[in-house]
């Protein structure tokens, strides 16, 4: 796999080990037996023992059965995941883990549930999991390199949960995200099988298409990216540019292929560079206002990309604003467009897309959410300094033209 000039072949042999265009179940038996450190299924009286976290919905996927054969020559037990990860569900999947003497996890499906299964591996290292224990790691930062290794088969494209080390879980008694993160959350290998895209219903798919382009775009402009992260924000959106003006149904397997691909390569981006103010602002309108994780980071993208793209002496990167405006430019025509004005616009479209549940009013809610997005580190990371009232003022403005009176 790789482009033109070979770069993408060469960074997917770094970790996470990636392979893409190839049918998980062929494969995974394979990758098993190699993280766990044997040489194959058979070849030791105990074999490695497996535990599969699943989503909802996951047997009435054309490629399930397949998939749970290939794993049926382990020791398997399969975990249902069924909506976002909460210190309550990761402390008993790794009660689940350690019960199970896991050598392996393999997680199979969208960013909620390879979430769950990269911090569940890392928690059941406590002898005693508790949704206490949890909180208390995402504030510490816990020791994980011991982890079972993960495998991670994303189902859903644009999360980038299979290529990054930390895991987003929601504290929804705080009101808070919690991030847990640590070398060991980063899967070993990661499957890119455009199959498992298969009977994605198109407001999952355009949800995750948004939230490539925020991680591709954040991953560039970060006040952390470096010439890596730029590329493969760049990359990322270039592989996402055909698919943002055409409907999200019928794709053939040369789209999913890329939307895929797209995810994972933003999803390296912002492992490197760390998201920004897009992503911190998403937070409470996916607690609160009940949007998905991709449509709340899509909806103030187009106003967070014309803002950067105007820095001047107000830039918080020390290397300065013309760093900044120059990788906005460079992601800017990857992505296709001949301006910012002419992205951000093909972004607006996406996230006010029929497939998406309608916008909600957020006027009145604009200046709490400004002020929570400014409480994350991820805003930190942002390349133009933001106060509260900016904020406010991209959040208000976004919900105006819908909800004007």
């Amino acid at each position: 796999m790789g482009t033109a000039d070979g770069r993408v072949g060469t960074l997917l042999l770094d970790s996470p080990r990636t392979i893409a265009g190839v049918r998980a179940a062929e494969v995974v038996t394979e990758l098993v037996a190699a993280a766990a450190g044997t040489a194959g299924p058979s070849s030791r009286a105990l074999r490695p023992r497996v535990i599969m976290v699943v989503g909802n919905g996951f047997e009435l996927r054309s490629w399930s059965e397949p998939l749970l054969a290939a794993l049926g020559s382990f020791p398997l037990h399969v975990v249902r995941q069924p909506g976002l990860p909460t210190p309550e569900s990761v402390a008993r999947l790794a009660h689940e883990v350690r019960a199970h003497r896991a050598d392996v996890v393999v997680a199979v499906g969208g960013g909620s549930v390879m979430d769950t299964g990269k911090a569940a591996a890392a928690l059941s290292l406590r002898a005693d999991p508790t949704p206490e224990t949890v909180v208390r790691a995402c504030e510490d930062e816990a020791e994980t390199s011991a982890a079972p290794p993960i495998i991670a088969l994303p189902t859903t494209p644009g999360t980038g949960a299979e290529a990054t080390p930390f895991a987003t879980i929601w504290h929804r008694e705080h009101g808070r995200k919690l991030s847990l993160r640590g070398p060991g959350l980063r899967p070993v290998t990661a499957v890119l099988d455009p199959d498992l895209l298969i009977g994605l219903p198109e407001a999952h798919f355009v949800s995750c298409l948004l939230d490539t382009l925020a991680q591709g775009l954040e991953g560039a402009w970060s006040v952390r990216a470096d010439e890596r992260s730029e590329w493969l924000g760049a990359t990322a959106l270039a592989e996402s540019a055909e698919l943002l003006d055409r409907r999200q149904v019928g794709l053939g397997s040369a789209q999913r292929h890329a939307a895929l691909l797209a995810g994972h390569l933003a999803g390296r981006a912002i492992a490197i560079a760390g998201t920004t103010v897009c992503h911190a602002m998403s937070y409470s309108l996916t607690l609160r206002h009940g949007l998905t994780h991709g449509h709340a980071c899509g909806l103030t993208l187009a106003s967070v990309l014309r803002y950067n793209a105007g820095v001047g002496d107000d830039c918080a990167d020390a290397r300065g604003a013309p760093r900044v405006r120059d990788a906005i430019a460079r992601a800017v025509r990857a992505a296709g467009a001949d301006s910012v004005e002419a992205l951000a616009g093909r972004i607006e479209a996406l996230a006010r897309s029929p497939a998406l549940p309608p916008i909600p009013d957020i006027r009145h809610d604009a200046p709490r959410i400004a002020a929570e997005a400014l409480t994350y580190d991820r805003a930190g990371n942002n390349p133009r300094r933001m106060t509260v009232d900016i904020l406010t003022r991209l959040l208000t403005g976004i919900t105006e033209r819908d909800y004007a009176r």
